[in-house]
Parts: C-alpha cells; structure tokens; sequence
C-alpha cells in the first residue's frame, strides 16, 4: 500500500507544481481564509483515480470531496493541496498529504512537498523516511533551546491561538515561527528540524504527518495528552519529538 500511496502523492505532486504559476479561482468554504482552487479539485482527482483503482472497498475522507463510506476497516485521509494560499501566493511551503487508518488508527502516510523535492513517507514500525534516508526527531530536552512552531488557523481563530497557545510558550523556546502549512510543520517535526508543532486541524491536515513523527521516534497527542480521534471536524494536537511533550503540554493547560 505504501507504494500506491506514493505513486499517488508523486503524481498529484506534479500537478500542483504545473499550475501553480497559473491564475487561480478561488472558491470559499464555510469558514473565512479557507479556500479551494482548481488546483486542489485536480490533485484530489489524480489521488482518487490512483487510489480507488487500487482498493476500491476501503473508506475515504478528502478535504473537497468528503466522506466516501464504503463499510471498510482502512480509511484514506487525504489532502490534495495543503497550503493553499502560500501556494497561489508563489510560495514553496504547500504539499500533498495521504494517510491511512486501520480500526481508527494511522498506519501509514506520505507527504509530498513537490516544490521542495521532498518525499517523506512512513509506515507503523517500519521508520519513517525523506527521499529514501530514514529520519530522526530532534533529540533535544532542553525547552529553551527548542523550536516549536504554530500553525495559526483562520483570521477569526488567530487571536485565542495567540493568547491560549503561542504565548505562553514562545517565551520559553529559543525560537516560535510561525507555518503556513500543516503538512509542511509536521513533516519538519518528523525531519528533526523543529521540536514540536502546535496546531488546531482538519484531521486530513496531518494524519500523513502524524505517522511520520511517531515512526520517527516522536509522539502526536491533543492538548490534553490523548490519542486523537481522527473522526473530530477539527483537532488541536501538539506534535513533537516526545522528550519534550509533556512540557508543553503543561504550558498551554
């Protein structure tokens, strides 16, 4: 499965590399500052063909289809263009992400963040993995010296994640950048890059990445140090490279 779900994450990389210097329509969703382009429609279709073609009984849940129920035990977590407006802005901070649960737990994933050229894919106790290196989380204990970076959500959402998350943290890490793509941030955690990353999600946001911090050596909870149900609309989850998850944890109780 592994393969397929890069096949598929490889070949809709391609497709948003090719029309991303394109003039975008953009169409909005429920909330302000979410959007969709042409863009993200034609990835989706490219992962779904590949997918589907290949276990047509197993469940599926994309960010602009939905939910497609067939009675199965594997769920397909999809999201075909995370990152959409650094994407349309010209940025190279936006990826493709699969995931893929089994009895309601992530099994594998694959981030593709084409403009990087970076294919980081992992699978439950086989490691995790960029362009064929395995990959190590951050073997850091030492708060002061971390960097935890934030995903900062819809304008209307910013100024609670401000007061209730970022800053009783950024005072105590060396550094608290800010991402503009979920997939991007949790990949870093799994790359050994950053220490953690605080986040409030779709679940098809990182439950690619989320596999590929745990088999990297890291742990991905909700604020309140809990597995995630991957079946909640929207989750706030910390990822991190484990050493340094119960700290922050406590900082943002």
């Amino acid at each position: 499965m592994i393969e397929v779900a890069k096949e598929a994450a490889i070949e809709s990389g391609k497709i948003t590399l090719s029309l991303q210097g394109k003039r975008h329509t953009f169409i909005g969703k429920e909330k302000l500052g979410d959007f969709t382009t042409e863009a993200d429609i034609t990835s989706e279709k490219k992962i779904l063909s590949i997918l589907q073609t290949k276990f047509p009984d197993h469940n599926f849940i994309s960010e602009e289809i939905g939910k497609i129920d067939n009675g199965s035990d594997y769920w397909w977590i999809i999201d075909p263009l995370d990152g959409t407006i650094p994407y349309t802005s010209g940025l190279r901070t936006f990826g493709v992400s699969i995931g893929l649960l089994k009895d309601k737990k992530p099994i594998l994933g694959v981030v593709n963040l084409p403009a990087m050229e970076s294919l980081f894919w992992a699978e439950e106790g086989k490691g995790a993995f960029l362009n064929g290196q395995e990959v190590k989380v951050k073997a850091n204990n030492d708060l002061s010296e971390a960097i935890v970076a934030f995903g900062l959500g819809h304008r209307q959402e910013r100024q609670k994640m401000l007061n209730e998350l970022v800053m009783p943290i950024a005072d105590e890490v060396r550094y608290p950048p800010v991402v503009d793509c979920a997939v991007f941030g949790g990949s870093m955690v799994a790359a050994g890059i950053y220490d953690a990353f605080v986040h409030y999600a779709y679940p098809w946001d990182f439950a690619a990445a989320a596999v590929l911090t745990t088999e990297a050596g890291g742990k991905v909870t909700d604020l309140k140090g809990k597995p995630i149900d991957w079946f909640q609309p929207r989750i706030m989850y910390v990822a991190s490279n484990g050493l340094l998850h119960d700290e922050i944890l406590s900082l943002i109780e």
